[in-house]
């Protein structure tokens, strides 16, 4: 029998848990479907606490974009069990599409930017999150990345606490029993998970294939990761994750800001789309070479003004850089969202892995049973509110008179105070920070610059709350003939 939870009625059970239990509700007065982790038993007041702490935890930080949302958490009516009511991810784990086919350079970096922002709030509060894996890793509503189970969270001013971890993921210290976390033990793991989702399994089975779980550690423990560890992966990539995997912890990045500064820089270097590091007190971006600053035109159009004229490159070069600025679009397109669940009825179940780490660790988008470990715990729950989704602009075009392009766009969801944040892409890489302009109207014009043969931009819807479209829309015009 499904637990009672004031104001939410019960829909399905969707995971179970060694300690806890997941179930869908819907809350009745916002009339919105919530994931609500329930402890199995009050075994005593140490198991109560851990779920205070939990909660307690995530409210500091849950508003993070790339962390899973807490709603409240109580006591359950009549069994008088702890609840925590959480963000609902329909669209299950990076574990789920880890299982079905490897991620590209791109999505990963992306990605990487993106957790390393989350890590660095949750660090910034003085939370260690301990286990860090693609389980814990869902996909939103929004189809948004987003840092789950801080059940075995802790603060760094702790001293002493029950060691609770993946093994796969896990770095040296804390499997020899040196460490029970800390902010570079998370730094290692995060890498662990980045390096994994490019080579299809955690770094040590990919590149070792060992036997048992004991292997599996000693591997961890005393052999190095070798170099060109994964084909096709660009060397700028793979030095960033080695450093974050050193065996010393004094060797790795000495902040998850570090980190992610690192991998925006692997995304320039790829001729990548440079993503946003999100987290209080943080630049977006590290600092730029001067772009092109927009002005206003006699037409009130926003015009962007070069500042001087660059190098003129052959056509091939510029064609190979709009190929990588595509490359990112189809990678989302037709890689991420054929896998993602995005009916309301549709059922998700979770794949569990063979491997020794997938003991508990599927999700609260998950519809499967899953088999529990003895080693490691598993309460992965979901969020987000589907009214935080933005749609990324249609029909975006462009068209040269010789001079100035002109980009066009339509709005698939046009609402009240809507605004359109676009920029120049150059080189694979988007012209960010200060040099991203806002326009009230889908149009803009601007005066190109003459030594190229093309002018890409990418657009983003962005709504009056602030929220913006997760993934932008992109296009380019030839601009020399």
């Amino acid at each position: 029998m499904a637990p009672t939870i004031p104001d939410c009625d019960f829909i399905r059970k969707l995971d179970s848990g060694s300690t806890a239990d997941i179930y869908l509700y819907r809350q009745r007065t916002l009339k919105r479907e919530v994931a609500v982790k329930v402890g199995k038993a009050r075994q005593d007041r140490r198991f109560d606490a851990a779920f205070d702490n939990e909660a307690r935890m995530m409210a500091q930080f849950s508003t993070h974009p790339y962390i899973i949302s807490i709603y409240g958490s109580g006591l359950t009516t009549q069994t008088h069990l702890p609840y925590l009511i959480l963000e609902y991810a329909p669209h299950g784990s990076y574990k789920d599409i880890m299982r079905n086919r490897r991620f590209t350079v791109a999505e990963v970096l992306d990605l990487g930017v993106k957790l390393t922002g989350a890590l660095q709030t949750a660090h910034h509060h003085g939370i260690i999150h301990r286990d860090i894996k693609p389980a814990n890793i869902l996909v939103t509503a929004a189809n948004l990345p987003a840092l789950s189970d801080f059940g075995i969270s802790r603060s760094i001013y702790e001293t002493k606490a029950d060691i609770s971890f993946s093994t796969p993921w896990a770095p040296p210290e804390v499997l020899t029993g040196k460490s029970s976390g800390s902010e570079t033990s998370d730094i290692y793991s995060l890498a662990a998970t980045l390096y994994g989702l490019l080579a299809g399994k955690s770094p040590f089975e990919y590149i070792f294939q060992p036997r048992t779980r004991d292997e599996l550690e000693r591997h961890i423990v005393s052999d190095p990761m070798p170099k060109n560890g994964i084909s096709g992966v660009p060397k700028e990539v793979e030095r960033v994750l080695l450093k974050a995997m050193s065996k010393d912890p004094d060797a790795r990045y000495l902040s998850a800001q570090q980190m992610g500064r690192a991998l925006q820089k692997a995304q320039e270097d790829c001729a990548l789309n440079v993503t946003s590091f999100v987290s209080k007190g943080c630049d977006e971006f590290p600092p730029h070479r001067a772009m092109p600053q927009p002005v206003r035109n006699h037409s009130g159009a926003k015009t962007i003004k070069h500042p001087e004229k660059r190098s003129k490159k052959t056509l091939a070069t510029a064609l190979a850089s709009l190929a990588a600025v595509m490359l990112v679009a189809a990678t989302f397109i037709f890689g991420v969202m054929p896998r993602v669940d995005t009916g309301k009825s549709s059922k998700h179940t979770q794949i569990n892995t063979l491997t020794p780490d997938s003991k508990n660790s599927d999700t609260a988008g998950s519809s499967g049973k899953t088999k529990g470990r003895k080693d490691y715990r598993k309460d992965d729950i979901t969020e987000q509110d589907a009214g935080a989704s933005v749609p990324q602009p249609s029909n975006l075009s462009g068209t040269w008179d010789g001079q100035n392009a002109t980009f066009t766009w339509s709005n698939p969801d046009p609402q009240v105070g809507d605004t359109y944040a676009w920029a120049l892409i150059e080189d694979g890489s988007t012209t960010t920070g200060e040099q991203t302009s806002i326009a009230d109207e889908t149009k803009v014009t601007f005066e190109t610059n003459d030594q190229k043969p093309q002018t890409c931009i990418q657009v983003s819807i962005v709504r009056s709350d602030g929220h913006m479209s997760a993934t932008p829309a992109m296009a380019c015009v030839v601009t020399k003939q």
